[in-house]
């Protein structure tokens, strides 16, 4: 009997770009105007390290290179109305970039432009609307960190 296999692997499983093995991540770049949603971004991040590569993670003294995040820009937009001037749902979509670098600065891997969304409900109450907002963004957050791993570990 022969076997035969192939190289599949599942998304996220493959190797870091340029063979780095260790990496440090910093806060993201918030180029939003989303006060405080760079500690989500970066946050959910190294989560998604910590569940699938956490020996990767080092600090900024002892990584191979360096993990940079920018949020590039987070906008709301209406998906749903009661009435002509009144939403009753909206989307917020929010858009990343990575850059992979080693010690020397030099650009290893990058990826711009990944994006993700979620919709949440619009009350009558604006704080209530605040926090529903607020929460879709932690559920985008944790949805784009797993697609930004996935694209720097895929190996195509």
């Amino acid at each position: 009997m022969t076997c035969f296999s192939c190289a599949y692997q599942f998304s996220g499983e493959g190797p870091l770009p340029a063979g780095v093995t260790s990496v440090y991540i910093p806060i993201f770049e918030n180029r939003s105007g989303e006060i405080g949603i760079e500690n989500f971004f970066t946050d959910d991040l190294i989560n998604e390290f910590i569940l699938k590569r956490k020996s990767a993670l080092r600090t900024q003294a002892d990584a191979e290179a360096t993990i940079t995040g920018i949020i590039e820009y987070v906008r709301v937009i209406t998906i749903a109305h009661r009435t002509q001037r009144r939403s009753t749902q909206r989307r917020v979509i929010a858009s990343a970039a990575l850059r992979l670098t080693d010690a020397k600065g030099r650009i290893l891997w990058s990826a711009s432009g990944i994006t993700s969304n979620e919709a949440y409900e619009v009350t009558d109450d604006k704080m209530a609307t605040e926090q529903n907002k607020r929460e879709a963004l932690k559920v985008l957050s944790r949805r784009l960190a797993e697609n930004l791993f996935n694209r720097l570990t895929d190996n195509f």
